[in-house]
């Protein structure tokens, strides 16, 4: 006889609740895709260095229109409430204080991938696709390069590029050109 394993997925509310009730750990770095949590990759410090000058890029480049928000939660489905690295939506008085942003406001997420490679071109990859983030960047740290994703369209992105740097990475919607070598090791 075989035992059959039962798995049950989390909706983004149940697990905000639970994290409310302390069912975490204080210092755990967690993440629910597609209603399952998720532990997230120690942050290393080239990963550290790189968001911080981004951080820093970002807030100076863009209008005033536009929120930079840095590793804070994004709620995309009732079962997906991700972290990326950086999250570009318009501004609000309120900063999103009475909830997280949706994929309907989000227009530009940037992930750092340095040991998190397969994740953030795998499952969030198809993730944002699927929630028609508009632009999805992921530094793609062992490769020394900037994949670039854009025209969501049936569940996955019609447009692909790979940018090194000696290039500049464009978001005609927002507005900023990114020199990548300010940013990415020259080959």
């Amino acid at each position: 006889m075989s035992a059959t394993i039962t798995t049950r997925k989390f909706t983004v509310e149940e697990f905000i609740r639970l994290d409310q009730m302390r069912f975490f750990q204080p210092d755990e770095k967690l993440e629910l895709l597609d209603g399952e949590i998720h532990p997230m990759s120690p942050i290393g410090p080239r990963h550290g260095g790189l968001v911080n000058h981004l951080n820093r890029w970002l807030h100076g480049h863009l209008a005033e229109e536009w929120l930079v928000l840095c590793q804070n939660p994004v709620a995309l489905t009732r079962r997906d409430l991700p972290q990326p690295d950086f999250a570009i939506v318009p501004f609000r008085g309120d900063h999103y204080s009475g909830a997280h942003p949706v994929a309907s406001q989000i227009r530009l997420i940037i992930e750092v991938a340095d040991t998190s490679t397969d994740i953030d071109l795998g499952r969030k990859l198809e993730l944002y696709a699927q929630a028609g983030i508009p632009e999805y960047w992921v530094f793609n740290l062992a490769a020394e390069i900037l994949e670039v994703f854009t025209q969501p369209q049936g569940g996955s992105y019609q447009a692909h590029q790979r940018l090194s740097a000696p290039d500049t990475a464009r978001s005609e919607a927002l507005g900023i050109a990114l020199p990548l070598a300010d940013f990415l090791k020259q080959g």
